[in-house]
């Protein structure tokens, strides 16, 4: 379960079981208030991911040419 502790400038601290962590506020709904429960998914964009990697991986075979 994941709960809005606080708000604290543009972060909202989370509480998760016994631990919290910080969030950007932007991450959350406009509505979004101290004691909300939250559902938080992560999901990973392979597309995105590909071209970051081929990107990184042009970018390193130009620094280490000879």
């Amino acid at each position: 379960m994941l709960v809005i502790d606080r708000f604290e400038g543009s972060w909202a601290v989370i509480e998760y079981g016994e631990k919290t962590f910080n969030l950007p506020r932007t991450l959350l709904p406009e509505n979004a208030k101290e004691g909300d429960l939250i559902n938080l998914a992560v999901t990973i964009d392979q597309k995105r991911t590909m071209t970051r990697r081929k990107a990184a991986d042009k970018l390193a075979g130009r620094l280490f040419e000879e």
